[in-house]
């Protein structure tokens, strides 16, 4: 038997003698050695603490499971260590990327599938709903809130359309906003089949109000 303190002296391609002989303090050597290398170079480059750690200890751990076939170069582990490190982290990084492109994509996805749910919100006998409200209110209120909403203008756009001063058009919005926010409120109350309450507060954004 070795003695545990003479390890720190022997040459790479002795310790790994020793671990093809079943020499586990042999292994135990050259994890002591490398380790903190290895560790270094992965953080460094990945610069996360969980995936350098991952990687690392499956690098350490292939070196005794592999140690029957395992070879070294002029003496040393090194080149080997540090080269199945580099493809670690390639393989790392590309999963990393590839999961952010998935993750983005889904993300688009729940973005659409939330606007078809809106949109499917905004069913005829709303909008019907919405249409009557705005019929009924006055001339200048019913041009304001068509011009805002429907043709997109801004408050100095409509004000100038109108002859009108921005103050009063802002006014005129904001009156006309609230009776359409009551408006669809009161639609999903007389028919809450509808929608339940969380989608009614979705629409009504939805629409801006």
């Amino acid at each position: 038997m070795y003695p545990t303190d003479t390890f720190s002296s022997f040459t790479d391609a002795e310790l790994v003698s020793l671990m093809q002989s079943g020499h586990e303090k042999a292994f135990a050597a050259i994890y002591d050695r490398y380790w903190e290398r290895l560790y270094a170079d992965a953080g460094k480059r990945l610069g996360n603490i969980m995936a350098t750690q991952d990687i690392v200890q499956d690098i350490m751990e292939s070196i005794w499971i592999k140690r029957q076939t395992l070879t070294t170069q002029n003496g040393s582990l090194a080149p080997y260590l540090f080269t199945i490190l580099k493809y670690r982290i390639i393989d790392t990084l590309a999963h990393t990327r590839k999961q952010e492109v998935c993750y983005h994509a889904f993300g688009q996805l729940l973005a659409l599938q939330e606007q078809r749910i809106l949109e499917g919100l905004i069913s005829k006998e709303l909008q019907a709903h919405i249409d009557h409200e705005i019929s009924a209110m006055a001339d200048n209120m019913q041009k304001v809130i068509r011009l805002s909403r429907e043709e997109g203008n801004s408050v100095a756009e409509i004000a100038r359309l109108l002859s009108l001063s921005e103050q009063t058009v802002r006014n005129l919005l904001s009156q006309a906003v609230k009776r359409l926010r009551i408006c669809v409120e009161q639609f999903y109350s007389d028919q809450p089949s509808q929608a339940p309450p969380a989608f009614m507060a979705a629409a009504i954004v939805f629409l801006g109000l």
